[in-house]
């Protein structure tokens, strides 16, 4: 019992790194890598010393966590080869981070006996949290009966970033509609919709165009789901839902029409007047062009940022350095070649593809719990597609917390 609630603790605490303090320093992400490094040194000790006595449980080790392992050895690998053998070390070693951190995540969930509701409770919490952070200003805003001329800067929260912001709240989301369709006590299920509600109106304010893009996708996802389920209950919660994503989404657009209008220029993705689309229209053809050119090795693990240069030379305004592509994947592929590219996007879906679908015996899953990975996956495609999560640990940590989660189920109900 102590192993089990001591596991809960290790867990909790490596939750925590989503939410130290900024202090007095501007980049709050240097607090994160250093008080994840120091809490998984110390649950890592703790882990491999009960190891070794024998009283942990056994672990039977993921093919995602062989997946990822095997990024990280050819990621070390490519210090022979790299522009910086600085750069590429300081990378690595948050890539170890994530490693570690993963593996320790692997052996809380293994230890305990969390359900996908208990999860469900546990980032409802969190999503409160965090929305409380980012609407403190926002009334603010919204006090001054005006909201044409405000930045979104300042309902960043406790990420200091709106595309982390966001995506931080838009990953907690699917929990909340797992709650909503599985309670049956009404005023929780109203809690639950208000919640919603809070939360898709904040997200229109933040003003991400990954955002956008994958909330209006997510409405057929759940539009597919009360089809395939087809009963008049969970039809009835599915159009609750849609409605309430959409409305609530829309409304600060329905009582400003300039906002409506800048929704419009978030979707227009293509738009050759965008310089944010431009910008990474441009970053897309660079990696492309660099895979292309180097598709078995890449420039070496973290040395974008230095090989990007040559590429972005003409374009760049005031020395402006791209250290990412926006893009996690053409990234990898670019930094590590296609070997590189294939084994981040086998860690990336093989676990979520395992989940949803029965190899054996040919069935695809499609209760809550299949829509809560695949909303959930949703997400965090669309932003490692528009931005970088794999350099954003409140962003990644939570991809990892997951994996780890689905590992745990599917051990525990095997195909």
């Amino acid at each position: 019992m102590q192993k089990k609630y001591f596991q809960i603790l290790i867990g909790l605490l490596i939750l925590s790194a989503l939410y130290t303090p900024q202090g007095y320093i501007i980049d709050r992400e240097a607090w994160q890598w250093l008080y994840l490094s120091a809490i998984n040194l110390g649950a890592l000790t703790y882990n491999l010393y009960m190891t070794l006595r024998g009283t942990l449980k056994p672990l039977k080790t993921p093919i995602s966590f062989k997946i990822i392992s095997i990024l990280f050895i050819w990621a070390i690998a490519s210090i022979l080869y790299s522009l910086s053998f600085q750069v590429a070390v300081i990378d690595l070693s948050r890539f170890f981070i994530y490693l570690v951190s993963f593996y320790n995540l692997l052996i809380v969930f293994n230890e305990t006996e969390i359900s996908f509701k208990q999860l469900s409770y546990l980032f409802t919490v969190l999503f409160i949290i965090e929305i409380f952070f980012s609407y403190k200003p926002l009334f603010e805003i919204i006090s001054q009966g005006s909201f044409q001329n405000y930045d979104p800067n300042i309902l960043e929260g406790i990420a200091s970033n709106v595309n982390v912001t966001s995506f931080s709240i838009a990953l907690k989301v699917p929990f909340l509609i797992y709650l909503f369709y599985n309670e049956k006590r009404n005023f929780l299920k109203a809690i639950f919709i208000s919640l919603l509600i809070l939360g898709y109106v904040l997200l229109n304010f933040l003003d991400t165009r990954a955002i956008t893009l994958s909330n209006y996708f997510i409405l057929f996802i759940i539009l597919g789901f009360s089809l395939v389920n087809f009963n008049k209950r969970v039809f009835l919660k599915s159009i609750i839902l849609i409605s309430t994503i959409f409305f609530s989404f829309n409304i600060p657009s329905f009582l400003d029409s300039k906002r409506s209008e800048k929704n419009q220029e978030l979707i227009e993705i293509t738009s050759n007047s965008d310089e944010s689309t431009n910008q990474r229209l441009r970053y897309y053809k660079a990696g492309i062009k660099q895979i292309i050119s180097n598709p078995f090795l890449g420039v070496g693990f973290g040395n974008w940022k230095l090989e990007s240069i040559k590429y972005d030379k003409n374009a760049s305004i005031q020395y402006i350095v791209p250290y990412h592509m926006h893009n996690d994947f053409l990234q990898f592929g670019a930094e590590l070649g296609l070997i590189g590219l294939i084994l981040y996007l086998t860690f990336f879906t093989s676990i979520f593809f395992k989940y949803l679908i029965d190899l054996k015996n040919f069935k695809i899953r499609w209760d809550s719990k299949a829509l809560v990975t695949l909303l959930f996956f949703t997400y965090i495609f669309f932003d490692s597609s528009l931005n970088f999560p794999f350099a954003r640990p409140m962003v990644f940590l939570q991809l990892l917390i997951f994996i780890a989660f689905l590992e745990k189920q599917l051990n525990k109900h095997p195909s």
